[in-house]
């Protein structure tokens, strides 16, 4: 049996010139009842409601960088551009995640733990933190999948209205100062693509940690600017392509913008509690700690044990022979595509400034057209799991 079977009539994508997601606003069942359909909602209808911002505050939360919109946050690096599409490409990531877990938004002992109420013995309802929101697609559908969970779930910029939800507290502030949540509250961390959205990672990890109950769990997700070739999952694509001259791009913007990418190769061995990061408390941290009236000894042991880390390497284009896979591999490709389109202007002018390119729009031209067959060069990105829990 095909595996995607139960979602082939639910995904359309529109592999033309334009990549146009069409969003499947067909998919009408009721998402509390049947949550296995919550990622294939249309997110301009699904999350619609900020009751804490006012529409003349919005504008103060961005900045246009060459052309394209992000973040205003000193401390978020302007990588990946926040305009009308972003949402829509966040449900795109999120949809391509999932069915890469086989449908799953957390692992199964993460499961288990949200369906018995919690870490504690008396199960009365585990509390998630989910850090960011964007679309608020991860947070929306497992609130639904598991009732008596409770979410906070926190961005520094808004992203797209939320609709109110009774169990999901949607928060809008610099957490990059420092998470406004006591010691020890939370079950689960969940964190999507956290190394690019800061330029103090290491600190965003210290105060995920701070804020994590002992024996909680934390569930690291990110897509590194990495791409492989097909045949050797190990081996970069070679740099002859307009593609991998992008990555490469993408990877010097980010250590141009303080953005620590060597996380994403050296993650687990941070969670150790024999790293470094844990050995020392920044007097910044300790001004959060006292503001946040916490009694945590700091002489403890910190950081997390039961590491793992997943590797599991998705298509790039509808090449693999493997269905499933062939399947993974057309919504990647209509990902990439769609995010070079939405960030054209800041695109183009990196590749004039960074690639030193004469003609940078013909470059992007080009990037475009090897996008749209790019299932002809087999190549791979990878997605990169962490899971651990803090340390009693």
């Amino acid at each position: 049996m095909n595996p995607l079977s139960e979602y082939d009539n639910r995904i359309r994508i529109v592999l033309d010139d334009g990549y146009e997601i069409v969003d499947p606003a067909e998919t009408t069942h009721d998402q509390a009842s049947n949550p296995d359909l919550a990622m294939f909602s249309d997110s301009s209808s699904s999350y619609d409601t900020m009751n804490t911002i006012h529409s003349d505050e919005v504008a103060s939360y961005f900045r246009s960088v060459h052309g394209s919109l992000f973040p205003s946050d000193e401390n978020a690096p302007p990588i990946i551009p926040t305009g009308v599409t972003a949402d829509r490409l966040d449900l795109l990531l999120h949809i391509i995640i999932r069915l890469s877990r086989r449908g799953k938004n957390v692992p199964d002992v993460v499961d288990k733990m949200l369906r018995d109420g919690g870490i504690d013995e008396e199960g009365s309802g585990a509390r998630v933190l989910d850090v960011v929101t964007n679309s608020g697609a991860w947070v929306n559908e497992t609130a639904e999948i598991y009732p008596t969970a409770t979410f906070t779930s926190i961005d520094f910029k808004p992203l797209v209205p939320h609709v109110p939800h009774p169990r999901i507290d949607f928060q809008v502030y610099n957490f990059q100062a420092g998470i406004m949540e006591p010691d020890n509250t939370f079950d689960l961390v969940h964190i999507r693509q956290g190394v690019i959205v800061t330029n103090q990672f290491n600190f965003l990890l210290r105060e995920l940690h701070r804020v994590l109950k002992p024996n909680g769990y934390i569930v690291i997700t990110e897509f590194p600017f990495d791409v492989y070739e097909g045949n050797d999952p190990s081996t970069p694509l070679r740099p002859s392509h307009y593609y991998a001259q992008m990555v490469k791009l993408g990877l010097e913007t980010c250590k141009a913008e303080s953005v620590d990418i060597a996380a994403w190769q050296d993650m687990s061995a941070r969670l150790e509690p024999s790293h470094s990061l844990w050995q020392d408390q920044p007097a910044k941290e300790q001004h959060i700690l006292d503001s946040n009236k916490a009694s945590v000894n700091t002489q403890s042991l910190r950081g997390f044990y039961g590491i793992s880390m997943h590797r599991e390497p998705i298509p790039l284009g509808a090449w693999h022979p493997d269905e499933y896979r062939k399947t993974l591999g057309t919504l990647l490709q209509s990902y990439t595509f769609q995010n070079v389109c939405s960030s054209l202007p800041v695109t183009t002018e990196r590749v004039r400034s960074g690639m030193g390119e004469s003609q940078p729009h013909e470059f992007v031209e080009k990037l475009l057209e090897e996008l749209r067959d790019i299932a002809n060069y087999q190549a791979f990105a990878m997605l990169h799991t962490w899971l651990a829990r803090k340390l009693a």
